[in-house]
């Protein structure tokens, strides 16, 4: 198994990304790999800038599956940003907006509008 295959299971499989604070040299030794080498695949082979990159796109994609999810309605943004691996509002909100083009709560507000409207239709 390849580095990025390696990398790709912790963050997959394993959900690693959940874990709060998580730093570069944690999956570096979770992978038993030199950090240096971590930081290598991440950037050349995977394309992100950097780490956090990364981990954020992992985040990102738990947040809007759940945002988007009519059994999860209950939880507020900022439950749903502790719960994929953020430790405070503005990093999501600006991470969120980042990878999807808007905030948490316009998102939510969409994807019910458009569940709506398929309901009704």
């Amino acid at each position: 198994m390849t580095l990025v295959d390696r990398i790709m299971d912790k963050m997959t499989v394993e959900k690693l990304y959940l874990k709060e604070k998580l730093t570069i040299g944690e999956l570096a030794e979770e992978l038993d790999t030199p950090e240096y080498k971590v930081r290598q695949a991440i950037n050349g082979d995977l394309g992100f800038k950097n780490f956090y990159d990364l981990v954020n796109s992992y985040r990102i994609k738990e947040a809007s599956a759940l945002l988007q999810n009519y059994s999860q309605a209950e939880l507020s943004v900022l439950e749903i940003a502790y719960k994929t691996g953020f430790n405070s509002i503005a990093p999501f909100n600006r991470a969120f907006k980042t990878f999807m083009g808007t905030t948490p709560t316009e998102y939510r507000k969409i994807q019910t509008a458009d569940r709506v409207e398929l309901a009704m239709g």
